[in-house]
């Protein structure tokens, strides 16, 4: 059997159970527009396939806010602030970090709200996607003080509210070989990683609340990932569903 083979297994064995199985879409690096920004909105205008665009405030330029207008699902994510990496050598990047002073971490979230809130308006969820994917505790702890609704990282989550009011939905599947080509990852890899969380999922090993998130990063995607997700997108399964981003981090 192919990996999409198991994909549908994985996805019988839902229809069987009479579930339906719950997926996101999350891109992150957002500030203008290109040419592989444009593929993945045409992929989620034919497909029906909503997607989250994790924006970074510091760095965003006026044609990403005009191209994002002509859009109807696409919903915009705060990506930090500016992506800059502030911790020492031999410690991971990370831009929401434990080494500044909290109140410059502070200070920096709500430029980027101010920022993506004015210029977005109600397409912006208040919702924080650290750089990196990676942010300290004690950041975290203030988020919904903030006005922030939402957290996402990567892996399975440990808890659906990590803080009151604060709801953290992550993704499970990066498409991008961070740490070899920095092409795609692979059919195989992908596609195990999606079924490992469906699965997951389905027995409790996980949370089942949890929808399955797709990561991709358009800027460094190459014919392999684009011909991925167009074949991804395209795949028709009734037990499958792809979110709109609005029923993933629920915004009043």
């Amino acid at each position: 059997m192919s990996s999409w083979d198991h994909l549908r297994a994985e996805l019988d064995l839902w229809q069987s159970e009479g579930r339906i199985a719950t997926a996101w879409w999350r891109d992150d690096d957002a500030v203008t527009v290109t040419p592989q920004l444009d593929t993945i909105l045409a992929f989620e205008q034919k497909y029906k396939v909503p997607l989250a665009l994790a924006v970074i405030p510091a760095n965003l330029q006026n044609g990403l806010v005009e191209r994002l207008a002509e859009t109807l699902d696409t919903r915009v994510l705060q990506h930090g602030w500016a992506h800059q990496n502030h911790m020492p050598d031999g410690r991971k990047k990370q831009e929401l970090d434990d080494v500044r002073d909290l109140g410059a971490v502070v200070a920096d979230l709500r430029k980027g709200f101010s920022v993506l809130s004015s210029r977005f308006g109600n397409r912006f969820l208040p919702v924080v996607v650290p750089p990196w994917n990676r942010i300290a505790d004690d950041v975290v702890a203030t988020l919904n003080s903030l006005g922030f609704c939402g957290l996402s990282t990567f892996n399975a989550r440990q808890t659906a509210e990590p803080y009151k009011g604060l709801l953290q939905v992550n993704t499970h599947v990066d498409v991008i070989d961070w740490w070899g080509s920095r092409g795609f990852v692979g059919e195989d890899v992908a596609l195990g990683s999606m079924i490992a969380h469906l699965a997951a999922r389905r027995t409790g090993a996980a949370d089942p609340k949890e929808p399955t998130g797709i990561l991709t990063h358009h800027l460094v995607h190459d014919g392999a990932t684009t011909h991925f997700l167009d074949n991804l997108f395209s795949m028709e399964h009734s037990a499958l569903s792809w979110l709109r981003i609005p029923g993933v981090f629920p915004w009043q």
